[in-house]
């Protein structure tokens, strides 16, 4: 994409994103199409990790996922449902318009009411409270009595007179008012409330906050500091006050009744709900009328306010709010459904307020400007009145703070506000010691001193396995710098002179690709903190030398960008996933989009001086108060709706249901389950019917767990899963078709071993006849060959020797008879010598692959010797190969194929060497015999007998193979190659 048309493309993705999520990123909005019967909601109030909602059709129970609707169907009366109580015992009790007062039964998850709830007094109650066996509702200007021991209820009708210099407030019990006392311009409804287990009334424009019991005024509780005051509301506080909302102004008391301060709201208005958060900040509902009312935070500490209706983007006019344990902000709506807000104090400045909401870096001016650098801006900030004030434009800065001094840093140089300059271009500040001023510029660290003029400048840091020289972040203290670049970490020792000293790279610890994003230097942790694209690493620095950087428990495989420690020492660390905290080496706590973030890119993370952590991102930049130490959110309630299931197998998969209560952080719920206690957790999305695909019959443990972003995991619960099958599916069934089938295979088996044992021992005896018939063989061999050799050879000697004898007697005298007694003499020899061969064959202890090969090799040692050639044998076998049995007849063909060999090399070839040899190569086995003679061309040659007798004698050694290679000039070769595997050899 050309660069031009880049930053375009940029600011549409932001735009698009912003139009996605446009509400407030702490803002979360539900309405009909989310699950809420009716967009017209009235009182809510949390139990059981759930809020119960009042609607217009019906009773709403939502769990941070799905929204569950009682209906006129389970027995609710009447479909508009306006109020809540509990009581101790943990009962729900339900106030409807025109249906009176119902009940919720937990155990069976029904709603029932008794004929003293439905009564006319009780039949058009906006709202109520249950205290002990009493209970008290009330609607606009009537009250109404309850005893439910004698289950009779009474109609309070408030009044107001002029008694003790003051406007009291009166009830006539199951009384008509006269005329004269019927209020006609109240300005604030009648109102019940507790506190210390007492039950009070107001309202009515009547001043100060009465006791009752029963249906008796009791006089009034802290008369002294509120008897004069017109009190429409009151709510006990976490530490044991009381909230009270009066006409134009809240009043926080002790739990003595002392005044401790007083918050105003709009004038002449008075307050309806009344809730005071942990950190002391308070939400109201405030009413100019009857039938107009508007949501409100008020800040304890600059006592501002804020429309909570406007905060929301609201549609429609406030109908209630509830604040619940966790100081969530609820609001109901009278036709915009439900809204929730999460961390109110959060404050966001996103792409509304910015041209490019890409966060560089963030620092402080002075107690009220904070001032942040994007892409193409310079923005001041005043963190009192939210005034965004741009104080550069069109330019691409780091803001740096040295001494009280602002830096802004950019390409082409580095400024101070009054204009002063320094000759360094798009740096960062990296710290300052005893030898100057230390800024790190692209590659190079340079080094100036208090007026800044350049001292040294240091080039060429280790790069490691990233080829880009770029330095990260430096750390400086007196005597030791650290270098961390693109792709290693480097410590340097340096001098009085700011000499360098190369004391140790960490190159091999990160992984290829690994980018190193930031360093931080924690002293109290004694470590070096490393934040890479791939983890979040630590470098203990006792023993440095000898360390190892390693990887930090729970931050692998995560795309960290920024490190920051905040004045409790807890560590923050921006990803692209959100923001991780750390604290005492432990991962306590995540934060995404879920949580409020702007987004979960992070870019840069700053704390200001009133304990603020500022956090830039892609989307903006936003803060996070940090005013107490963070801890864990606690995890979903998961848990399963019984305690045993059952299934059949005919189904494809089992649905079982489930609940999963999390009202914290609710989009980023994460849910396993298991069928074992051994196995293996699997994920699967949230839905209120785990979909289970095991349809094996048998008995199973399920064990379900979910976590949010900032939580642990949830303890895992249990249920037992019973899934019935068909008769052949059941256990008991295989294990007895198994058993049948082991015994049929075995009774076959037998009977198949009987048989092949019959045949073994038929085959036995046939083997043992042929071994025995082999050996006689072998023995009648032998005696041939020694009868052979002893008659035959006898003769042939005797007849050489006669020759020889008559040829002596006759020399000179007969040549003729002379020539004939040689040749007799010769034919004598030459037969011997074949008879021998021959003889020497039918000896079966010659049959030895080892003995056939020496046998050849002792001939063609006597045969050359006499021609004077050079004669060699070489035997490269193993040594059981060596004593490899051959077949019959075998050995005999072998001696006459090479003797033919040796025989035509004596006649034609004229060598100089011969080479006999016997060699294995893997399974095959060569016998082969070369000479460096003359050599012939195998294809214009005319074949003698000799070389037909070879191919013939080859044929009777079956699986065998004849080579015959020669060239011209070079020598011939002549080998016979079979295998190793003689016994398969017929």
């Amino acid at each position: 994409m050309p660069n031009k048309y880049k930053f375009h493309f940029l600011l549409l993705s932001l735009l698009i994103t912003y139009q996605v999520f446009g509400q407030k990123p702490n803002v979360h909005h539900w309405t009909t199409k989310d699950g809420l019967p009716h967009n017209f909601l009235y009182h809510m109030i949390e139990k059981d990790n759930k809020i119960w909602i009042g609607t217009d059709d019906g009773m709403s129970v939502f769990n941070g996922k799905t929204f569950k609707t009682y209906s006129t169907k389970d027995g609710l009366q009447s479909p508009y449902v306006i109020g809540f109580n509990t009581t101790p015992s943990d009962s729900l009790y339900i106030f409807t318009w025109k249906g009176g007062i119902h009940v919720l039964n937990q155990e069976n998850d029904s709603i029932f009411t008794y004929p003293h709830l439905q009564n006319v007094g009780a039949n058009k109650l906006h709202r109520g409270i249950v205290h002990n066996t009493n209970i008290y509702g009330w609607q606009w200007n009537i009250g109404y009595y309850i005893d439910d021991i004698t289950r009779k209820g009474y109609e309070l009708k408030p009044y107001s007179k002029q008694k003790n210099g003051r406007k009291e407030l009166f009830l006539a019990v199951n009384k008509k008012l006269p005329s004269y006392l019927i209020p006609t311009n109240y300005h604030s409804p009648i109102s019940f409330g507790c506190y210390k287990d007492k039950v009070l009334v107001m309202g009515m424009s009547t001043q100060g906050l009465r006791l009752i019991e029963g249906t008796k005024i009791k006089g009034d509780l802290f008369k002294k500091t509120l008897g004069k005051e017109y009190i429409s509301c009151i709510k006990e506080t976490y530490d044991g006050g009381l909230l009270v909302g009066c006409k134009g102004k809240i009043l926080k008391l002790s739990e003595k009744g002392k005044l401790l301060e007083t918050y105003p709201v709009e004038k002449d208005s008075f307050v309806s709900n009344l809730y005071g958060l942990k950190n002391g900040d308070i939400v109201c509902s405030t009413n100019k009328s009857l039938n107009h009312q508007v949501g409100v935070y008020i800040d304890k500490s600059t006592k501002k306010s804020i429309n909570l209706d406007k905060y929301v983007e609201s549609k429609s006019s406030n109908s209630s709010i509830f604040v619940d344990s966790s100081d969530r902000i609820w609001i109901g709506t009278q036709g915009d459904g439900l809204f929730m807000v999460n961390n109110i104090d959060f404050k966001f400045i996103g792409i509304e307020d910015l041209s490019i909401p890409h966060i560089l870096s963030i620092n402080q001016k002075n107690d009220s400007i904070l001032m942040f650098s994007t892409t193409n801006q310079v923005i001041e900030y005043n963190m009192n009145t939210d005034h965004l004030f741009e104080k550069l434009s069109n330019i691409r800065a780091i803001i740096n703070k040295i001494n009280n001094r602002t830096l802004y840093s950019y390409s082409r140089g580095s400024y101070f506000e009054n204009k002063d300059s320094i000759n360094i271009g798009y740096s960062k500040y990296e710290g300052e010691n005893y030898s100057g001023l230390w800024f790190s510029e692209e590659d190079t660290i340079k080094v100036f001193d208090k007026s800044f003029n350049l001292k040294r400048a240091f080039h060429k840091f280790p790069e490691g396995k990233i080829t880009q020289p770029k330095i990260v972040k430096a750390i400086v203290s007196d005597s030791i710098l650290w270098v961390a670049t693109k792709g290693a970490l480097s410590l340097y020792e340096h001098d009085d002179n700011t000499k360098l000293t190369k004391k140790k790279v960490w190159v091999d610890e990160f992984a290829s690709g690994e980018r190193i994003q930031d360093i931080l230097l924690d002293k109290p942790n004694n470590c070096i903190w490393i934040a890479t694209n791939y983890n979040l690493h630590s470098l203990q620095l006792n023993d440095v030398f000898n360390r190892t950087i390693k990887v930090f428990d729970g931050m692998e495989n995560v795309r960290c960008t920024k490190i920051f420690k905040d004045h409790f020492s807890q560590l923050w660390v921006g990803t692209s996933e959100g923001l991780s905290l750390i604290s005492d080496n432990k991962l306590i706590r995540k934060y995404n989009i879920s949580s409020g973030l702007i987004s979960n890119y992070i870019t840069t993370i700053f704390e200001t001086s009133n304990n603020t952590i500022w956090i830039g991102t892609y989307q903006g930049i936003m803060s996070i108060p940090n005013r107490q130490r963070s801890t864990p959110i606690p995890p979903p309630i998961i848990k399963f709706t019984e305690e045993v299931y059952y299934s059949h197998s005919k189904f494809n998969s089992i649905k079982i249901p489930m609940e999963a209560d999390v009202l914290e952080e609710m989009e980023s719920l994460v849910l396993q389950y298991k069928l074992s206690e051994s196995g293996d957790w699997i994920d699967f999305q949230y839905t209120e019917l785990l979909n289970i695909t095991n349809n094996t019959p048998g008995e199973y443990k399920l064990y379900i767990r979910g976590k949010t972003i900032g939580s642990n995991w949830s303890k895992a619960d249990e249920a037992t899963l019973i899934i019935k099958g068909y008769f052949w599916e059941h256990l008991l069934f295989k294990i007895g078709v198994m058993v049948l089938l082991i015994i049929g295979i075995s009774y076959y088996s037998y009977l198949r071993i009987k048989t092949e044992k019959g045949k073994s021992d038929e085959l036995q005896e046939i083997l043992d006849s042929k071994n025995k018939a082999e050996k006689k063989l072998q023995i009648v061999r032998k005696e041939i060959a020694q009868d052979f050799h002893d008659e035959m050879g006898n003769k042939l000697a005797s007849i050489t020797v006669l020759a020889d004898l008559a040829s002596m007697k006759l020399k000179g005298k007969d040549k003729d008879t002379e020539k004939i007694l040689n040749r007799i003499e010769s034919q004598s020899k030459s037969l011997y010598n074949g008879t021998r061969d021959f003889i020497w064959s039918i000896d079966a202890k010659n049959d030895v692959l080892g003995i056939v090969f020496d046998h050849i090799k002792d001939f063609g040692d006597e045969f050359f010797e006499d021609l004077q050639i050079r004669f060699h044998a070489k035997k490269d076998v193993h040594q059981k190969i060596e004593k490899q049995i051959l077949p019959h007849s075998w050995s005999l063909q072998m001696i006459f194929i090479f003797k033919e060999a040796m025989t035509n090399i004596a006649k034609y070839a004229h060598p100089e060497h011969v080479h006999f040899s016997l060699i294995q190569d893997d399974n095959i086995i060569k016998i082969s015999i070369t000479d460096d003679g003359k050599g012939f061309d195998i294809e214009n040659v005319n074949l003698g007998n000799g070389i037909k007798n070879m191919k013939s004698r080859i044929k009777k050694m079956k699986n065998s193979v004849l080579d015959i290679d020669s060239q011209e000039g070079i020598g011939t070769t002549v080998s016979i190659t079979f295998s190793h595997n003689l016994t398969s050899l017929p």
